[in-house]
């Protein structure tokens, strides 16, 4: 796999875990507040919609620059690079160990 595909790949579900993260907890925060206040139909409604609203805007403006910012091409490289290290360390440590 080619570094932009993996790249992109890491991305794309950091990303998708910040927007189902976001999504619950302002569903939670809703939830919490319709039961809370005893709100009637329409102002659950918008308190939903509203909910939705934000949490579309939090995914937008907060998290998906955040995961720009955080797993830069740079920085994805230079973890798999140690991931791999470290992985072939314990490896030629094990492989010893192993019976044959």
């Amino acid at each position: 796999m080619s570094h932009s595909r993996r790249n992109i790949l890491v991305r794309s579900m950091a990303v998708l875990a910040g927007d189902v993260a976001t999504g619950v907890a302002l569903a939670t925060a809703c939830v919490w507040m319709i039961e809370a206040a005893a709100l009637g139909l329409f102002l659950s409604f918008l308190v939903w919609l509203l909910g939705l609203a934000l949490s579309l805007a939090l995914s937008q403006y907060l998290v998906h620059p955040a995961v720009r910012l955080v797993l830069s091409d740079r920085k994805l490289d230079g973890a798999v690079f140690a991931v791999q290290s470290l992985a072939r360390r314990a490896h030629a440590w094990v492989k010893p160990l192993m019976p044959v």
